[in-house]
Formats: C-alpha cells, sequence, structure tokens
C-alpha cells in the first residue's frame, strides 16, 4: 500500500493542479447517499411519450446574424442550419427545438457560437419532430459544434457525416483555449440521421473545440450513432449522460486532450451497432501512426458505464444477456495508439470489460500498447469492472460464452497489476438500484455494502486475500512506572499494520475491527467517531518514540457500539507480499482500577476472501 500510494498520488495531484478536476474519495458517476444524484430534475428517461408543443417557429435558413430563440416558441429545424463565423446563436432556457425527418441539424462553424444555456428546471431540448410513441433513434441529424483547437491530422479537417463541398464543415486549428459557446442543462434526443453506410450524425459531436467552451450537464437519449464523439481539441466537460445509444457512449480520436468528469453511460441490451456497441471507444488516429501529435490523451475521471448485459436483480448469475444479433461488447476499448486515462470509474455488465489492442502501430509495429500503459501516458487506474461472470450465456450472439472482466492477456495484465489500483467484481450489487424498471427512479449510487465477491473470471483468479494484523505499541503499561516504562502512560499511540501474505493482492471491501476493551477508550487521530463512517486523515503515529507513518485518509471509521471498525475506500488495495498502516490511539480511563488487565485485539476480513485473524496486546493498569 504505501509503494501503491507514492505512485498514485502525484498522477492525480498533477492532474488537479492542470485540469482541476473535482477530488472524490469514491468510484463512479454519483457520490454515496445521502448526496442526491446530479441527474435529478434536468434530465428525461422517457421522452417517447413526453409532449413537446407543435412547432411555431420553422427555421431553414443559416444563422447570419446573433440571435435568440426564445423559451415561448417551439422551433422546427428543416435542414442543416449554420451557425456563421462571428455569429452567435443564443437559445433562453426551456426552449424546445425540434428536428425535421432527415439530415436536419445544426451546426455551429468555427468562429461561432451557441450559448444553449438551460437550467436545472428548465433544461434546452433538441428532439425529434414526431408524435409521442413513435420517436426513434436517427430521425434528423444533431447538434455538431466545430472549432479552432488542436486536430493530429492538421488544421482543415472534414468532419464526420457532412459532405466535403462546403468549407464551413472542416474544422481545426493552433488555438487551444478555443470558444465556441455553452452548451449547458441540455437534452439532445433521438438524433443520428444515417447518410450512408458508417456515415453518420453523432447526437453531439465536437470538432477541435477548444477548452473556452462550456460542456455542462448534457443528455444524449437514442442517438443512432455516438452518443458524444470529439475529434480532436482540448474542450472539458462534466455530468454527461449517454442513455441507449446505438453505438459507443463516449468516442475520442485525433488527439483529443481534454478532462470529462461525472458522466453516466446505460446502454439498451436489445439496441446495438453492427461495428460493435462500446462504452468508450478511443484512437489516435484511423491508422494509429506514430508521429501523429498531439495524441489522443482525454481525461476521464468518475464515470459509470453499464453495458447491455442486464441483472434480474441484484443477485450475482441472476443475469440476461442480449437476444437475436445485438452486439454489446465492452466497457473499453483503447486501439491505434490512444493515450486515454480513465480513473476511478465503475463500468458494470459488458460481454468483455476492458479491451487494449494487441499492437501500437508505427515504427515497431509489435510494440505491445502496455508500453503506453507502463509509462502511465495511457492509464486505467483504480476502476471497479463489475458484472456477472458466472453465467453461461445462451442465444444467437453469445452462446455458451461467459462475460470476462479482462478480454485478453495484454488487457488483463493491465487490469490486474496491483499498482494500478482496479479491482474486477462478480457481482450485480456495486450501484443501489441500477436495475428498477423505471430508469427515473434508478439509483445509480454506489451500493456501500453490495460490494460483491472477488471476479471468478477463470484466468483472473488468485487464492485470495491472506490478511495477517500486527498491533505495535510503544507501551501497554499505563499509569506505573518500572518495567522500562518511563514516564507512566495514560495515553499511548499504537498501529495495526494488516500484511498481505497470501499469493496475490486483495480485491474488494477491508475492514479491521479492534474491539473495545472496558477499561480504555480507543480513538482514531484528528477526527471524532461516532456510528457514521467518517474519513481518517493521514499522519504520524508515535510508536515508542518512533515516527511511524500512518495511511488513515485511506479508511473510513466509525463506532458500531461494540468496535471501532476501519472499512477501505474504494481502490485500497494491498499488493503480495506488501502491507499498510492504520493508527489508533488508547487511552486509559479514570475509573479503571489499579490491578486490570484487558485485551487489545483486532480482527480483519477483506479481499473478498474472509481472513478472520486477530493479534492480541495485553494492557496493563
Amino acid at each position: 500500500m504505501k509503494k501503491q500510494l507514492l505512485s498514485v498520488l502525484p498522477v492525480l495531484c498533477a492532474a488537479m493542479s492542470i485540469h482541476a478536476q473535482d477530488v472524490t474519495s469514491y468510484r463512479g458517476a454519483f457520490a454515496p447517499a445521502p448526496v442526491r444524484q446530479w441527474t435529478e430534475s434536468w434530465t428525461n428517461f422517457d421522452p417517447q411519450n413526453t409532449p413537446y408543443g407543435t412547432p411555431n417557429v420553422t427555421v431553414s435558413a443559416d444563422i447570419i446574424t446573433n440571435t435568440t430563440w426564445t423559451s415561448n416558441n417551439v422551433y422546427l429545424l428543416s435542414t442543416v442550419i449554420y451557425v456563421n463565423s462571428g455569429v452567435t446563436l443564443t437559445i433562453q432556457p426551456g426552449t424546445v427545438i425540434r428536428g425535421a425527418s432527415g439530415n436536419a441539424s445544426l451546426i455551429v462553424v468555427r468562429g461561432g457560437k451557441l450559448i444553449a444555456e438551460g437550467t436545472v428546471c428548465n433544461p434546452v431540448v433538441f428532439t425529434s419532430n414526431a408524435a409521442a410513441g413513435s420517436r426513434a433513434a436517427g430521425q434528423w441529424g444533431g447538434v455538431i459544434l466545430l472549432g479552432n483547437a488542436k486536430h493530429n491530422l492538421g488544421t482543415n479537417n472534414l468532419i464526420e457525416g457532412l459532405s466535403n463541398a462546403d468549407p464551413r464543415n472542416f474544422h481545426g486549428g493552433t488555438d487551444d483555449n478555443d470558444n465556441s459557446g455553452v452548451v449547458q442543462y441540455v437534452r439532445i434526443e433521438y438524433s443520428g440521421f444515417i447518410f450512408s453506410a458508417n456515415n453518420e450524425i453523432n447526437a453531439l459531436t465536437m470538432g477541435s473545440v477548444g477548452r473556452g467552451t462550456t460542456i455542462d450537464y448534457v443528455q444524449v437519449t437514442r442517438g443512432d450513432d455516438d452518443a458524444f464523439e470529439w475529434f480532436g481539441g482540448s474542450v472539458n466537460a462534466k455530468h454527461l449522460v449517454a442513455y441507449q445509444c446505438k453505438d459507443d457512449d463516449f468516442d475520442s480520436d485525433n488527439g483529443f486532450s481534454g478532462t470529462v468528469q461525472y458522466a453516466l453511460g446505460i446502454k439498451d441490451p436489445n439496441f446495438s451497432d453492427a461495428s460493435q456497441s462500446e462504452g468508450f471507444e478511443s484512437d489516435n488516429s484511423a491508422t494509429g501512426i506514430d508521429g501523429q501529435l498531439p495524441k489522443t490523451s482525454a481525461k476521464f475521471y468518475n464515470v459509470t458505464q453499464i453495458g447491455g448485459f442486464r441483472c434480474a436483480s441484484n443477485t450475482a448469475a441472476s443475469g440476461v444477456a442480449p437476444t437475436a444479433l445485438f452486439l454489446h461488447r465492452r466497457g473499453v476499448r483503447v486501439r491505434r495508439n490512444s493515450d486515454l486515462k480513465i480513473v476511478n470509474s465503475i463500468l458494470m455488465n459488458n460481454w468483455r470489460g476492458l479491451f487494449a489492442d494487441n499492437a501500437v502501430v508505427g515504427a515497431n509495429p509489435t510494440a505491445p500498447v502496455t508500453v503506453n500503459y507502463n509509462e502511465d501516458s495511457a492509464v486505467f487506474r483504480n476502476n471497479i469492472v463489475a458484472g456477472d461472470f458466472t453465467t453461461t450465456w445462451t442465444g444467437t450472439t453469445y452462446n455458451g460464452t461467459k462475460s470476462l472482466a479482462w478480454e485478453d492477456v495484454n488487457s488483463r495484465n493491465i487490469g490486474t497489476l496491483a499498482a494500478y489500483q482496479n479491482d474486477s467484481l462478480n457481482s450485480c450489487s456495486v450501484l443501489a438500484d441500477a436495475w428498477n424498471v423505471n430508469p427515473s427512479l434508478a439509483d445509480f449510487r454506489p451500493n456501500v455494502a453490495g460490494d460483491g465477491a472477488i471476479v471468478t473470471d477463470p484466468a483472473s483468479l488468485n487464492n485470495g486475500a491472506d490478511l495477517v494484523p500486527i498491533i505495535e505499541i510503544g507501551t501497554s503499561i499505563f499509569g506505573k512506572t518500572g518495567n522500562g516504562q518511563s514516564p507512566e502512560a495514560i495515553s499511548e499511540d499504537f498501529v495495526v499494520n494488516i500484511l498481505e501474505t497470501g499469493s496475490g493482492a486483495t480485491n474488494g471491501l477491508i475492514a479491521v475491527a479492534i474491539p473495545k476493551p472496558s477499561g480504555w477508550d480507543v480513538t482514531v487521530p484528528g477526527i471524532i467517531l461516532t456510528g457514521v463512517p467518517v474519513s481518517g486523515i493521514s499522519g504520524i503515529s508515535d510508536i515508542g518514540g518512533v515516527p511511524t507513518p500512518n495511511y488513515n485518509s485511506n479508511w473510513n471509521f466509525r463506532d458500531d457500539g461494540a468496535n471501532i471498525v476501519a472499512t477501505s475506500k474504494p481502490g485500497v488495495i494491498i499488493a503480495k507480499s506488501d502491507f499498510t498502516t492504520i493508527g489508533f490511539v488508547v487511552t486509559l480511563k479514570a475509573s479503571t482500577p489499579t490491578g486490570t488487565n484487558q485485551n487489545l485485539g483486532v480482527a480483519v476480513t477483506g479481499g473478498g476472501t474472509i481472513t478472520a485473524s486477530s493479534t492480541i496486546t495485553i494492557l496493563t493498569h
């Protein structure tokens, strides 16, 4: 633990200072209860049956002067509408924009701006013009932002899905601070018109969009291609929802270097793309050839991605596979020399969790892609890969197979390397209520009590944890002199060292319990213990005059009445043959009579395998 802690923190701190993402103590898109889900109020998980009003303003000409669309109107995009360079289109909160059948789209060209700034109670909505009950993916085009930020194929690149006959369809430049406007509290529904095979419009397409642009609180529903796709650019984004889209949820290409934090992706088991639907897909370029700079190096923090393999309940081995020829495959597909970074995330219920292509195509075509991970240019750290890994699927596509956390040897090496601190869980209970039949009532917050069992992917099995606790204390003699103890002790620091002595690293939740002796108080430095878990504070414990570091910030502490309990935070593991240290204080009670001898014990469970061990120190007064 000590070694891993030192290796991870500099990475996070460096990223924090440059990109200013929030520092969180949890994995996935949502904080544990009682913190409310950030999807409340502005999202819509049933747009099929939402009455949106009849359009009364038809937009058939490009936006060539500064224009405002107001919430008392419903707008119809009748064709491809451009917001020209030097022009700003402002859309008021609560405004509804409907796309006519076909390629009707809104395109903001280089130098133009879109200010679509809704509110939590009045989001801006882009949706199909079909009547409620008859809406479907691909009934209109989508929203496209084009900017002047860097792209690794140059400064003039045709955006996917559009014609090269119009120069406004190109993007790229040298200004990573470029500003294309504000897209905040916005929903985009039923987009993705298909011009031709493999030539669709994504729901929200960002071509070379700069970090001066604001992308925050955006939901994409039932798009016929990707939900969010970035082609180059440096724009940052937060609070993204990809709901039941056909292809990838988060697709990054051509040197995209922004930071994305808090994102939720949910697949429909019976809706997928022939190219195989992924949670993440990332390429440096179509060929991955070395020398194409800047490299795709996007950073994704706190993502919850739910694939197409459902659980019938929160019980493991209750899984339901997609039927017929639906091609749901991976939570993450990293390929073609991408340096994608995914941290503090939950990827669950996919056929395969992580796949990193076998080779980096370039000067050395045999170089494994894991070189990128070993150099920390690509990152997959502190994530949970979860799902039903025990059920043997039936049906056309997946018959006779099982889901796996890691697709192949390279992917497994990345996912299971102790220093990367990932967990794979054979569990459907990672989230509190992901399977509610009414998605608007689903609870995607982490289920603290349901961390699941160690993965049963046969290729990833180890022999589980074998945890041994050892107490170190300066003196166990209180209120006395003699026996070499001077001065007499009333309070003493002590630490619990937890050793991993088995054949592999710990996995999952680790719990340490110290039964409370009646004659002494056991406390934790720097915090007040109650029945509610409280985060610890790392510091120095004085063990017989010797400063000893403790790593309490990796643990939550509580007093359950009978025990002082420490539970590991998500991502905490103890590597094979390594150990970690937790600091406590024991204080003699004034009422304890002389001559009292009591035990100070500790028990530890963890790693998905129960390891009931204890060690005893005699407290003497």
